[in-house]
């Protein structure tokens, strides 16, 4: 039994493969990644591991919506502790280790999130936290000087 089942609910995303690839370089403890398709296959069809099951659900116009593609993926899980994960995300390296280290029994943790420069699949080099997409503009606000430029923080 794994320590730890990642599951993906996706809907036609563009840097699946890319995600799932992060995660099986990053991840150090005993995982699982579980992908739910929601009413589509990708072109070119995910590359096979032992640790990752792809489960389809719905057509392309009849899906089932994230909440049915979650909870289809939980039915699967094997592992003591599940992550939910968006299909355009990288990972720390350990990320797996160090979140399992960090939960107790009925917890949710929710993990630092930095913007990603998707295109080139990295760290945005303004690397702010962000809980939503539209926050890290609102953020930079606190940030406009007089004349309307911005100053941007050191990233450490």
């Amino acid at each position: 039994m794994p320590d730890l089942s990642i599951i993906i609910p996706t809907r036609n995303e563009t840097f699946l493969q890319q995600t799932i690839n992060d995660i099986l370089l990053h991840a150090r403890g005993s995982f699982e990644i579980i992908v739910v398709l929601d009413g589509y296959w990708p072109e070119p069809s995910l590359k096979t591991d032992p640790r990752v099951i792809v489960l389809h659900h719905g057509t392309m116009r009849a899906n089932h919506g994230m909440r049915a593609s979650i909870n289809l993926g939980m039915k699967m899980a094997r592992g003591k502790y599940v992550m939910k994960a968006d299909g355009h995300c990288m990972f720390d390296e350990g990320f797996d280790v160090k979140l399992i280290a960090d939960c107790q029994d009925n917890w949710l943790v929710i993990p630092r999130r930095l913007r990603l420069d998707a295109d080139n699949w990295k760290r945005h080099r303004w690397a702010l936290s962000v809980y939503h997409p539209d926050s890290a503009l609102v953020f930079l606000e606190k940030f406009q000087k007089e004349d309307g430029t911005r100053e941007m923080p050191r990233i450490r």
